[in-house]
């Protein structure tokens, strides 16, 4: 029991400080969201959404997964204690994201104005993606050095980063767009590429990291285990931004470029609400589970930890957004954005199923399992794209949530079924019964949202509110101590 204290204090204090950071960012995020709808409006957003997507089509394809499998192989390589092979590793990353960087900044450059037609329709934005091609360049070097921080459980660097990343970048995003408007929009995009990218070199630099000397030959030869992996991990990323692609073409063709960015401002705001918790188990769970990812019951033991933390953290969160998106809509950005009021109601249901399927789907990366993990992901974002668009066909943006969430439950139960066929390992009986009582209190709340009498309607909502934050304290509480969490300090 002790261990299992310890091992749910390591998941809350990971939470917390990953959770304070994004906290900020998120609060950077509303500021400058709310600038940058006063300074380019709906349109622009809808371009940036374009533009950004376009982005990380490229940078998808050419980054080669290599993000995601340099963890996977800096973590196991640091838990064996193997340190020729962890310098190896790391240089190999470093060098092999200098290779893909250029070459994707180079396809994004050359075919600047198909894309723009592409994207756009017209020639009139060709410009735009010779801007951003850098950014590709940029965005490469920086994932690399957040995969070696990763890698090696640097979790306070790698928290680090990313605070600073939004902050430095707040100024010259305001400067820029309040300059030139819209035609900012690629500057804002490099820019912040190129900011995120140093930072992350000023911590990365702070790593003792034995250097070695590059030879093209040998670099492949070196990173044959990580760049077989991280190519079917690349192919299911490709897939998965060029549906997020397509949608937004969909909605473009199907109404227009203002369609689009209230579309996106719909899944900015779903995103940067669940981003923690993702974030949490990308940079945290995912290297812990590679480390012992040939022992079944640690990883199970690991994963119903994890769920069961994010569970009882997230739902009074997602009552409170449901509630209070109205109010949230405003503040984030202006009237004109209140048309994704429905979209983010039903959407915001999705967030308790992608992060256990999530939870789920890092068990077979962590596995090197590259074709089940392919081919999941190759059927779960097929579903994503037909949920989507038909939700939008036929109810427009709440459509979009409706589907969102449609998506979100047939995929968990897909994951689910797909881990416990092949793995053994499944969810305690206390974890699926936490989860139920979660996800009916969200239900309630979705209902109590239609009552038509205001006066009762938002008594019964403060009452359920109340009702979901005691269940979470209480259950927590049960798992660990809250005493011995103010008492003892973050130590990681």
């Amino acid at each position: 029991m002790n261990k299992d204290k310890k091992l749910y204090q390591q998941i809350l204090k990971v939470t917390f400080l990953l959770g304070s950071v994004q906290f900020f960012n998120i609060i950077l995020s509303i500021i400058k969201s709310k600038i940058t709808a006063l300074l380019i409006g709906v349109a622009g957003f809808g371009v940036f959404g374009l533009l950004s997507t376009t982005l990380n089509l490229i940078s998808g394809f050419s980054k080669l997964g290599i993000d995601v499998s340099a963890v996977k192989e800096i973590a196991v390589a640091n838990n064996e204690l193997k340190k020729d092979r962890l310098s190896n590793l790391i240089n190999t990353t470093i060098h092999l994201s200098w290779v893909l960087g250029v070459l994707g900044a180079l396809i994004c450059l050359v075919l600047s104005n198909w894309l723009s037609f592409i994207t756009f329709g017209n020639d009139n934005y060709t410009s735009y993606f010779i801007v951003i091609s850098l950014a590709v360049l940029f965005n490469q070097l920086l994932s690399a050095n957040l995969a070696i921080l990763q890698g090696l459980k640097y979790i306070k660097k790698l928290a680090a980063v990313t605070l600073f990343s939004s902050l430095f970048s707040l100024i010259p995003t305001v400067i820029i767009y309040y300059t030139i408007g819209e035609k900012g929009i690629p500057w804002v995009i490099l820019i912040t590429s190129i900011i995120g990218f140093l930072i992350s070199k000023f911590f990365i630099k702070k790593v003792k990291i034995k250097k070695t000397r590059f030879f093209f030959n040998q670099l492949f030869k070196d990173g044959r285990t990580m760049i077989l992996l991280g190519i079917i991990i690349s192919i299911a990323n490709l897939y998965e931004i060029l549906v997020g692609y397509l949608i937004q073409i969909y909605i473009a063709n199907f109404r227009n470029v203002t369609e689009v960015g209230l579309y996106s401002a719909g899944f900015t705001v779903l995103n940067s609400y669940v981003v923690v918790f993702l974030y949490v188990l990308s940079k945290d769970y995912f290297p812990r589970i590679s480390e012992v990812s040939n022992d079944n019951i640690a990883i199970k033991k690991m994963l119903n930890s994890q769920v069961a933390i994010a569970i009882l953290l997230l739902t009074p969160l997602v009552v409170l957004f449901m509630v209070f998106n109205p109010i949230i809509i405003k503040i984030l950005y202006t009237k004109e954005f209140m048309p994704i009021q429905g979209m983010i109601t039903y959407g915001v249901m999705s967030i308790l199923f992608k992060v256990i399927s999530w939870s789920l789907g890092f068990i077979i990366l962590a596995k090197g399992n590259s074709k089940l993990y392919l081919s999941s992901e190759l059927i779960s974002n097929s579903l994503l794209f037909v949920f989507v668009v038909f939700g939008y066909k036929f109810f427009g943006l709440t459509g979009v949530g409706i589907g969102y969430s449609l998506y979100h439950i047939i995929d968990l139960v897909i994951i689910n079924f797909i881990i416990f066929k092949k793995y053994k390992i499944h969810f305690h009986l206390n974890v699926k019964l936490l989860f139920y009582i979660c996800l009916g209190q969200c239900l309630i709340m979705l209902f109590l949202i239609q009552i038509e009498n205001s006066l009762l309607k938002y008594i019964l909502m403060s009452i359920g509110i109340l009702f979901s934050l005691i269940i979470s304290i209480k259950k927590i509480n049960n798992f660990i101590s809250f005493k011995e969490i103010i008492n003892n300090k973050l130590k990681f």
